[in-house]
C-alpha cells in the first residue's frame, strides 16, 4: 500500500526535479547494500539530550489572559485569541518531508501535522509548532495539516499547500488554491475568521541557481513572491502573513556527512554542496542575502498596508540561523536535521516554531535574526497582547524610511514602474515626502540631544557623588 501511495506520490512531482529524487528514493529502497548503508547512517541522527519533546519545566510558557478578550478589531490588534484559521504556502520543509524517517522510503513520507508552520498533530505538550501554540489561546483555531501524505489529500494538507519540489514561481498558484480551499471549507468564515498565512519559499530556487541564474535569480523570486502576496491582498480579508525570510543554503556543503549525504545533496542541492569553486559559492551566499534583501525592500514599500484588515510581515529568524552545534564542540548536532541531511527533523520543526512565534510577538526593528538552542520561548504581555505589526511598532516606520531607496530600486527592477503622465505629481509627492522626513529627523535629532544631555547630566551627578571620582577633582 505504502509504495503505490509512493508511486502515487512521485507522479505527481513528476513535474519538478524533485521526482528525479524521489525516482532515486525509491529505487534504493529496494537496494540491500544501500539500505544497510542508511541503518547505520540514522544512528547519526538521533537525539541525545532529549529536547524532542519539552523537558520538565521547559513546556510552552504562554497562557490565555484571564478575563474578557478585546476583540481585534483590525489587523494591527490581532490577539492569538482571535485566529481562527491557519494556512501555509512553500515547499518540501513546510510539507514535513523526512522528519521522523528511519528508513530510505521514509525520506519521502510527508508528515505535515508536525510542519513547523502549519502542522496540528496532537497538542502544544507533546508537537511545538505554531498551530498547537496558536490552540492555547484558540483551541477552535483550523486549517492546520494532519497526518501525513501529500497536498492533494486534502484530509490531510487540509490548508497546508507546500509541496515537495515547488519554488517560488509555484508560490502564485498556491495562492490561488488556498483561497479556493478556504472558500470551500464550511467550517471556515472566510470573511469575517482571521487568518495567519506562512509562507517560506526559495531554498529549492537557490538549489538551481547555478543551473539558471536568470531564471532563479533575486529579482525573478521577489517578482513571484510579489504575485503571490498580491492575490492574497486583492482576494483574502482579515489575514495576518508570515513572510519568513530564507536560510542560508550554502550551510549544506557543511552537511555532507558521510557517503549517504553527500549521494542525497547530489539531487537535493547540488549547487550548495558541490560549488564549482570558491567564486561560485561566494556568488551563491551574495545572492541568498539578495534574496532577502528584495524580499525586505517588497514589504518595504508599503503595498501590503493599505488597509487595516491586512498585512505582510517579514519574519527574519533564519537570515543568521547556523547549523547548531553539539554542546562543547564545533561538530554540528544532526539531530536538528533529517537523515538526508538537508531537510528538519522533529527538533528542528520545534526549533523553526520557536523562532517564528518569538518573531511575530516582537516589535519589526527588534526582531531577532537567528535562532540558537536553549533560546526560550516569550509570550505577549498585558500591555501589547497582539501580533507586532509596521504600524503599531513603533520604530516601524522609521526603519521604512530608511529603507526607502531600497524599495524604490526594488520598483524599477521588477518593472513596477509609474505612467510618465504621472511624472509631475510623482515628483511633488516625492518632495512633500522628502520635506516630511527631514522635519522628522531634526525632531528626533532635538529629542534625542535633550535625552542625551539628561542621561549625562545624571551620569556626572552618579560619579560626582562616588568616592575618588574624576568628577570630584573639577
Amino acid at each position: 500500500m505504502i509504495k503505490y501511495f509512493l508511486f502515487a506520490l512521485g507522479v505527481h512531482l513528476a513535474v519538478c526535479d524533485y521526482a528525479k529524487y524521489a525516482e532515486f528514493i525509491i529505487n534504493q529502497a529496494e537496494n540491500d547494500t544501500f539500505v544497510r548503508l542508511f541503518a547505520e547512517h540514522v544512528k547519526l541522527f538521533q537525539d541525545d539530550d532529549s529536547q524532542v519533546k519539552p523537558k520538565a519545566g521547559l513546556e510552552f510558557p504562554c497562557q490565555k489572559f484571564v478575563g474578557p478578550a478585546r476583540r481585534s478589531t483590525t489587523v494591527h490588534n490581532l490577539q492569538p485569541t482571535d485566529v481562527k484559521v491557519v494556512g501555509a504556502l512553500g515547499d518540501s520543509i513546510t510539507a514535513g518531508t523526512g522528519i521522523k524517517a528511519k528508513t530510505v522510503i521514509g525520506l519521502l513520507k510527508q508528515d505535515r501535522g508536525l510542519s513547523w508552520s502549519v502542522g496540528g498533530d496532537k497538542s502544544i505538550v507533546e508537537d511545538e509548532t505554531l498551530p498547537n501554540m496558536m490552540k492555547v489561546y484558540n483551541p477552535e483555531v483550523r486549517g492546520f495539516s494532519k497526518g501525513w501524505g501529500p497536498v492533494w489529500l486534502e484530509s490531510v494538507s487540509h490548508l497546508n499547500l507546500a509541496n515537495p519540489g515547488d519554488v517560488s514561481e509555484d508560490i502564485p498558484a498556491q495562492a490561488v488554491k488556498l483561497v479556493d480551499r478556504m472558500k470551500a471549507d464550511k467550517t471556515i468564515n472566510f470573511q469575517e475568521d482571521w487568518k495567519v498565512i506562512t509562507l517560506f519559499i526559495g531554498g529549492n530556487d537557490l538549489c538551481s541557481y547555478c543551473e539558471d541564474k536568470s531564471k532563479y535569480s533575486a529579482e525573478s523570486y521577489v517578482a513571484n513572491i510579489k504575485t503571490a502576496l498580491d492575490y492574497l491582498h486583492a482576494n483574502v480579508p482579515r489575514t495576518f502573513v508570515n513572510l519568513v525570510q530564507i536560510l542560508d543554503v550554502a550551510m549544506v556543503k557543511n552537511l555532507n556527512a558521510g557517503f549517504i549525504c553527500s549521494t542525497l545533496h547530489r539531487f537535493l542541492c547540488d549547487c550548495a554542496a558541490f560549488p564549482a569553486n570558491a567564486e561560485a559559492e561566494a556568488e551563491l551566499v551574495a545572492e541568498t542575502q539578495r534574496y532577502r534583501d528584495l524580499t525586505q525592500a517588497l514589504v518595504d514599500t508599503g503595498r501590503y498596508d493599505t488597509r487595516d484588515d491586512f498585512t505582510v510581515i517579514v519574519q527574519p529568524f533564519f537570515t543568521a540561523t547556523s547549523p547548531p552545534l553539539k554542546a562543547g564542540t564545533n561538530e554540528i548536532d544532526l539531530s536538528y536535521f533529517s537523515p538526508d541531511c538537508f531537510h528538519l527533523s522533529e527538533k528542528g520543526h520545534r526549533a523553526a516554531a520557536d523562532g517564528l512565534w518569538n518573531n511575530m510577538i516582537e516589535p519589526v526593528a527588534a526582531k531577532r535574526r537567528s535562532w540558537t538552542p536553549g533560546e526560550l520561548v516569550e509570550c505577549p504581555s498585558s500591555a501589547h497582547p497582539y501580533f507586532y505589526t509596521y504600524k503599531n511598532s513603533n520604530t516601524a516606520q522609521a526603519q521604512r524610511s530608511a529603507n526607502g531607496n531600497f524599495a524604490a530600486k526594488l520598483n524599477t527592477q521588477t518593472g513596477n514602474t509609474h505612467n510618465t503622465k504621472t511624472g509631475s505629481s510623482s515628483t511633488s509627492a516625492a518632495t512633500v515626502s522628502i520635506v516630511a522626513v527631514a522635519m522628522v529627523c531634526i525632531v528626533l535629532a532635538l529629542v534625542g540631544a535633550l535625552v542625551w544631555r539628561r542621561v549625562k547630566k545624571s551620569e556626572r551627578i552618579v560619579l560626582w557623588r562616588q568616592p575618588g571620582s574624576e568628577y570630584n577633582k573639577i
